[in-house]
């Protein structure tokens, strides 16, 4: 049977694979590599990674509020982020599983058989799957334009997934990775107009840090409502990735949690 064996929270900053590749000792990248032992150190031979598309795989003319890709392969990125271009190898027995399980529990699941993956999946990819074992599970969070799945949504698709993951009757050791931001705005209203992105509500940064270190999701899942999403700017509905993850992993704070000056941060859930 599968198993469940880490959380795991990370940004997907496009940004990233570039500027560590300049500076090997950049903090996130530091971060990334203590993640790539957890991932080791649990023996993970899955990562399940929810993201969010930036109108790259889907588009306002079929744009899923969930979706997920069941084939034996997919690639990416399949934007302009400078990073290599890779075939990503996918669990398509386990992904064809969450998505029967997510139809029998009441979610509309968006399934796609024929895919590319933007920088939200292939960074976190390129940091902790690149040159590995590993295969992988990814399910799509509509995050970036409205209307926004409920928060309440998006846990409960957690817990769907959770159960789909504990009924598979292969040996699989899953990690589970949200990737995205708090609070992020990119190109919009609410930073100044000569910067490209900016974190236009560090109070609910510093509040979500603290749901997470204690545990509190109830209290998150509440406060995380669509006009709190939308303060947090244009992005800030990247947190409905981690409430997602919380809902398949379950009770309890997070084991690490390393805040970040940029809307985001590293978090650890252990469970194996």
């Amino acid at each position: 049977m599968a198993k469940i064996v880490l959380g795991l929270g990370a940004p997907h900053s496009p940004n990233l694979p570039s500027v560590v590749e300049r500076n090997p000792a950049f903090i996130e990248n530091t971060l990334y590599a203590r993640f790539r032992a957890h991932v080791e150190s649990a023996k993970a031979d899955v990562l399940l990674i929810f993201s969010n598309d930036h109108f790259n795989t889907f588009f306002l003319d079929n744009f899923p509020l969930f979706a997920v890709g069941a084939a034996p392969a997919t690639w990416g990125p399949n934007d302009q982020t400078p990073m290599p271009r890779r075939e990503i190898p996918v669990h398509e027995r386990l992904a064809a599983q969450i998505h029967r399980t997510g139809i029998e529990d009441g979610f509309d699941l968006a399934l796609s058989q024929e895919f590319g993956v933007d920088h939200a999946f292939a960074v976190p990819w390129h940091f902790l799957g690149a040159g590995t074992k590993l295969t992988l599970v990814p399910v799509f969070v509509h995050c970036f334009s409205s209307t926004l799945p409920l928060a309440s949504r998006a846990f409960a698709l957690g817990q769907s997934i959770g159960r789909a993951i504990r009924t598979f009757p292969d040996d699989a050791r899953v990690a589970v990775l949200a990737s995205g931001s708090f609070s992020l705005e990119i190109g919009g209203p609410k930073i100044p107009p000569a910067d490209r992105s900016g974190v236009p509500d560090r109070a609910w940064v510093d509040r979500v840090n603290a749901h997470l270190r204690a545990g509190s999701i109830l209290r998150l899942i509440e406060e995380a409502t669509p006009r709190q999403l939308l303060r947090a700017g244009n992005a800030g509905g990247e947190l409905l990735n981690w409430i997602a993850m919380l809902g398949v992993v379950g009770e309890g704070g997070a084991d690490e949690l390393h805040p970040q000056p940029h809307g985001h941060a590293f978090g650890v859930w252990r469970r194996d």
